[in-house]
């Protein structure tokens, strides 16, 4: 994939790449997981879960650097004419830069090129990324009570959204 800056004047991360991954990402992948997601809301996953999921002919893994330094990655897979984006994380110090907009803005495009004429998601309630989703047109669809147990066993909603895609 071609390399894509950034739109925002804040340009102190630099060009900020973003390229297809693959297992050979997975050390990376989960070093920005376990930093992005704080074990409180049980909604990263372990290098088990990562991996069997990479291994997926169906699953897709986007990666944003610059030069050999990972920020972020998104995890999505494609069913028919569906797309779910299992997974996005940007690391904290890299967050707030425009890393996941790049991410969720590939990832997108992608799918309309693969002809995918809706995408879901789920995520915790109350997560702050709702605002990035609603900028593309993400809607909520659904709510799953108590979905992700957090470490205390706490249990936390989550919150399903779509996209439809004008292909």
């Amino acid at each position: 994939m071609a390399g894509r800056q950034r739109p925002w004047s804040d340009h102190d991360l630099g060009p900020v790449d973003i390229r297809t991954g693959d297992l050979t990402d997975l050390s990376a992948v989960m070093s920005v997981m376990e930093q992005s997601f704080p074990k409180t809301y049980g909604e990263g996953w372990n290098v088990h879960q990562c991996r069997s999921m990479l291994a997926m002919p169906s699953a897709k893994l986007l990666i944003a650097q610059r030069k050999t330094q990972i920020y972020g990655f998104v995890i999505s897979r494609q069913a028919a004419d569906e797309e779910e984006l299992l997974m996005i994380a940007v690391a904290p110090d890299c967050q707030g830069r425009g890393v996941g907009y790049l991410l969720l803005e590939q990832m997108l495009q992608a799918a309309r090129t693969n002809q995918v004429a809706s995408v879901f998601l789920e995520m915790r309630a109350d997560n702050p990324a709702e605002k990035l989703y609603s900028k593309f047109g993400f809607h909520r669809i659904g709510l799953r009570k108590a979905y992700y147990t957090g470490a205390n066993m706490e249990k936390f909603d989550a919150v399903t959204y779509k996209a439809s895609l004008t292909i």
